[in-house]
């Protein structure tokens, strides 16, 4: 089935695509609609993104033939060339861009079969525009900052902005981890007793007590500002908003573990 376009300003093409991990008939549909729309608008590649499929495929036409390129990954490449480039995204604009002028591609096959394929000239730039899409980015990623300014002010509304995709590392998991590293150690505390006189098992205690309040504050930063970064990244806030919650109750409830042992057993 021939499906819409993602185009400008539409922030989908800021999401990065997720790998196939079942290769069934659901794939083999959304294989068929990347092919009925790229015969419709006479297009020699497209990426599954664009079409609202937040998937690592890609379709590529060659003769006749269209074959999909699943999860691919480049993993090595060579030479430099600059060329113009248009975009399906951004319509109307066209650019000098530096791409790769051969590359190797690992990918799956709609039976979850793995390969890798040599591209190189035109078909390797092709091939490398879409990929940009897959993991959340266009050809303006790839020009220097004049013109995008340029770019910038052409555009209706500017371009869509950088960093709308999901990052795959969080500042706030500093803060997670902090927590995480600090229940741990009381409750390595826990042993105290075991091993120490009762002086210093009181001087164990206090220090058990200074630790709690700063897990404490951590898991409160960390709720806070998790809240700041989930609207950064709107496009994955219904995600993160669970995320968040589960980490924060998870962090709770370990805390309120050690805090437990720390009262009734190391508590002089």
């Amino acid at each position: 089935m021939i499906q819409p376009l993602i185009k400008y300003p539409d922030p989908t093409v800021r999401l990065i695509s997720a790998n196939v991990r079942f290769f069934n008939d659901e794939l083999e549909q959304w294989i068929t609609d990347i092919v009925d729309t790229m015969k419709s608008n006479d297009l020699e590649a497209l990426s599954a993104i664009l079409i609202g499929i937040q998937y690592n495929i890609i379709v590529l036409k060659e003769a006749d033939i269209y074959t999909p390129y699943i999860n691919s990954r480049m993993i090595k490449h060579s030479g430099m060339v600059t060329a113009t480039e248009r975009s399906i995204y951004y319509e109307g604009i066209s650019v000098d861009v530096d791409r790769y002028e051969t590359m190797t591609v690992i990918y799956e096959d709609i039976h979850g079969e793995s390969h890798h394929r040599d591209f190189s000239g035109d078909l390797a730039r092709t091939f490398q525009q879409q990929l940009d899409y897959c993991f959340g980015s266009t050809f303006v990623d790839r020009v220097d900052k004049e013109m995008k300014q340029r770019i910038n002010d052409y555009l209706e509304y500017g371009l869509v902005a950088d960093g709308g995709s999901c990052p795959t590392i969080f500042y706030r998991d500093r803060f997670k981890l902090g927590a995480k590293y600090l229940i741990s150690g009381v409750a390595l505390s826990s042993l105290v007793p075991f091993f120490v006189s009762e002086k210093v098992r009181e001087w164990v205690y206090r220090i058990d007590l200074a630790v709690l309040a700063a897990i404490v504050v951590l898991i409160v930063i960390y709720f806070f500002y998790a809240q700041y970064e989930s609207r950064l990244y709107k496009q994955c806030t219904s995600c993160q908003t669970g995320n968040i919650i589960g980490t924060v109750a998870i962090l709770a409830f370990q805390l309120a573990i050690v805090a437990s042992a720390v009262f009734f057993w190391i508590k002089p």
